[in-house]
């Protein structure tokens, strides 16, 4: 924890100049300390250090197993609290890593999506991971919506979203059937943030026109 505060206010001034962001929404649905899967669309490799200095707080991200091929972002990541994950495979060790995060009260973060989305305009379908995670360590969800690709020197909006209570699917027999609901509800919710999100910017750019005439 000590070397990602370090890491976050070594860096945070430069990101937020470089990458200015607009957060509408509850930004206090994160909780700075205590157990929270936040989930976000991925847009960009940008997303990650602006999540981390924009939501001041420790949580553990989870990151591709692939990152691990390469002994010096494996040394920085795993010093930055991330947990590495075989997408190609049911990585259990994932799996038991984050849920322990959780049950410690700690949080953690993920891309539901599962890999980078190419399009600024919809969600790719959910993956079940963020699911498992919220049902398994009994924490609630955040999402946090990316209105657009996070690009140099160009304002970008990013909706908080309200908290996705999962615990309705807590105890008994976790099986694909409630893994495939829990996952359609974070689904469906992260949606309705996008469409938000969306028509606010929009109509932002709509006012602003009818200013300028």
């Amino acid at each position: 924890m000590r070397f990602y505060n370090f890491a976050r206010g070594l860096v945070g001034w430069i990101v937020k100049l470089i990458y200015p962001v607009k957060i509408i929404g509850n930004k206090e649905n994160i909780p700075k300390d205590g157990k929270v899967v936040l989930i976000s669309n991925h847009l960009s490799f940008r997303d990650i250090p602006v999540l981390i200095v924009r939501f001041p707080g420790y949580r553990h991200f989870l990151a591709k197993k692939e990152f691990t091929k390469n002994r010096l972002v494996k040394w920085f990541f795993t010093k930055m609290g991330v947990f590495f994950v075989d997408r190609n495979n049911l990585d259990l060790n994932a799996v038991r890593t984050g849920v322990n995060y959780l049950k410690n009260n700690e949080g953690i973060a993920l891309f539901p999506e599962g890999t980078r989305n190419r399009t600024d305009e919809h969600l790719q379908q959910i993956k079940g991971g963020a699911a498992m995670f919220a049902i398994k360590g009994q924490a609630p969800l955040v999402p946090v919506i990316f209105q657009r690709k996070i690009r140099p020197f160009r304002r970008t909006y990013i909706y908080v979203g309200e908290k996705i209570d999962l615990s309705q699917f807590y105890g008994g027999r976790f099986d694909a059937e409630k893994l495939e609901s829990a996952s359609k509800i974070i689904g469906d919710e992260m949606e309705k943030d996008k469409e938000y999100i969306d028509a606010f910017v929009a109509d932002k750019k709509r006012k602003n026109k009818q200013l300028k005439e």
